[in-house]
């Protein structure tokens, strides 16, 4: 990736600084004879104890730096590597998402170590990982994991990751009740439904439980993205209407998603919230999202939210703009119609 996933000695991280061994051990604090045995050594960040690493960071400059550049591209090196042996091809460069996109490091490495459980077909440890990116910014970490766009996508070939992700779901579906499961099906759905623009019928079953209920949501959030299919949300319009464990899962996904709310396995929302973060991604997608989803938005979770919240995150004027505004530049009757009725509400 870069020359800082390759080890340097303590000596060559410090020497743009102008320090020698003794400079070193002076404004650390450190014993001579203990930089002494890090100074020459590459591997010295594994030799070096948590205190002494704290000292070394605290008075030299590029420490710092050299410490957190190393660790996540050494690690991001490792599996690269280790998906190339499953056949995935890692994008060169990959890393360099993170200061293009705003996407943290970690998160994206992250994603790759989330790959290599599910090509690997370890169910167990591909659950817990996609657990830990039910959020707003994590998510977009698995975006461009299951990107098939060559200038966002951190993988060459993500169709062998669909295939793996296909047929690992069963082994996830025959699990007992599991938070972790239920996410991770979920994150399936939605990506592929994304990446693709289909779905078997294995992603969109019958709801009758929790389970069910967040993959079809899921899934089908991610076809109104990938396409305007306004038909698919006044059907969904219906199905949350009449099925009232997907009005849970409907009312619960925003305000855990943004962390106005903390995720909690049993679905629950606490009695008072304010929207604030999900208020800023609603108008996001207002402005930038498929007309289909827009429908969506404006049918929806828009009137749930509000029962919610009536104050929209104290941004409820602000909603009435955006509704209004997008209604130029929306081409489906039906989503402006929606927009304009929900708009006279407000």
């Amino acid at each position: 990736m870069t020359d800082l996933a390759k080890p340097r000695s303590l000596s060559k991280v410090t020497e743009n600084v102008g320090f020698s061994m003794a400079d070193v051990a002076l404004v650390s604090g450190l014993d001579e004879s203990t930089v002494c045995r890090l100074w020459d050594a590459p591997d010295w960040l594994d030799r070096i104890s948590g205190k002494s690493l704290q000292c070394l960071v605290a008075s030299v400059p590029g420490v710092a730096e050299y410490f957190a550049s190393y660790s996540v591209l050494a690690r991001g090196e490792k599996l690269v590597a280790d998906l190339l042996a499953e056949g995935l091809v890692v994008n060169p460069g990959v890393l360099r998402l993170s200061a293009k996109t705003g996407i943290p490091r970690q998160y994206l490495v992250n994603a790759l170590e989330a790959a290599l459980r599910i090509v690997r077909g370890d169910s167990r440890q591909a659950s817990s990982y996609l657990a830990r990116f039910w959020g707003l910014h994590q998510d977009r970490a698995l975006e461009a994991l299951y990107s098939t766009n060559p200038t966002a996508a951190l993988l060459a070939n993500p169709s062998q990751l669909f295939a793996a992700s296909v047929a690992m779901l069963p082994l996830l579906a025959r699990k007992s009740y599991s938070y972790h499961s239920i996410l991770a099906q979920a994150t399936f759905a939605h990506h592929l439904g994304i990446a693709t623009g289909e779905l078997s019928d294995d992603f969109t079953p019958r709801i009758k439980d929790r389970q069910t209920a967040f993959m079809v949501r899921s899934g089908i959030m991610g076809l109104l993205i990938n396409s305007s299919n306004t038909e698919l949300a006044q059907r969904y319009e219906r199905m949350v209407k009449d099925t009232p464990v997907l009005t849970v899962v409907e009312e619960w996904s925003f305000p855990t998603y943004t962390r106005d709310s903390k995720p909690s396995s049993d679905f629950s929302l606490p009695g008072s919230l304010l929207l604030r973060n999900t208020a800023n991604e609603v108008l996001r997608e207002i402005a930038d999202y498929t007309d289909a989803y827009l429908y969506y938005l404006a049918t929806t979770y828009l009137p749930l939210a509000l029962e919610r919240d009536p104050t929209f995150g104290l941004r409820r004027a602000e909603l009435r703009t955006a509704l209004l505004t997008r209604i130029h530049t929306c081409q489906d009757a039906n989503a402006r119609t929606a927009c304009a009725s929900l708009a006279g509400q407000l």
